[in-house]
């Protein structure tokens, strides 16, 4: 017998001492761990809205609406303003309802529908701010751009969209970024939570 069969078998002798979670305690555990995800969602999302909300009222403060008006974005502004913050509350009722959506008393099935709607929902969430800010991004940049600019050149004018399309790259890498490190790891758990949960469904 060499030395692999005798770490094999001790192994098997360690194992037996090991303790086993029965599929329902597994799921209690799931349940826990899958709410306190969802719970965190929507703390976050929270978190951040109120964030946007600060740095708006910063505007206040200095001239910067002044210069939105001067250059003709007031209209745009105030439309872009009202679109996002609806969308941005009915993201956070989802995200609650999601919330309250998983209780302890649920199937395995109910639950994995759950988590898979609470992924959706999140994915849903960080594409609608990715796609409006860049449209706002390039609306309101290409006409400041083209209010400032006034009678230059075709060639200027191209440069300064080039610049303006680069600083959007740049800028949605950074967002990119940061949804990732908030919203990517709390889903990223709720998927392994959902491997477990469909691996046991199996077994049964």
């Amino acid at each position: 017998m060499d030395e692999l069969d005798l770490l094999k078998q001790d192994w098997k002798r360690q194992e037996k001492n090991l303790p086993h979670l029965e599929s329902d305690e597994i799921c209690i555990m799931m349940h826990k761990k899958s709410t306190s995800i969802v719970k965190w969602i929507f703390i976050i999302s929270i978190a951040e809205f109120l964030f946007w909300i600060g740095i708006e009222s910063l505007s206040l403060f200095d001239n910067s609406y002044q210069i939105i008006k001067e250059i003709g974005l007031e209209f745009f502004y105030k439309v872009s303003l009202v679109i996002n913050y609806v969308a941005i509350f009915i993201f956070i009722y989802l995200f609650y309802r999601n919330y309250k959506r998983i209780k302890t008393d649920d199937s395995i099935k109910v639950l994995m529908r759950n988590i898979i709607i609470t992924r959706k929902t999140v994915k849903a969430y960080v594409w609608f701010n990715l796609i409006f800010f860049s449209i706002s991004f390039l609306i309101s940049g290409y006409m400041s751009m083209d209010s400032v600019l006034g009678n230059e050149t075709v060639k200027v004018k191209l440069i300064s969209l080039a610049i303006l399309i680069g600083a959007l790259v740049v800028i949605l890498l950074l967002i990119i970024g940061f949804y990732v490190l908030l919203y990517g790891i709390l889903t990223k758990r709720l998927y392994k939570n959902y491997k477990i949960l469909k691996n046991i469904e199996r077994d049964n």
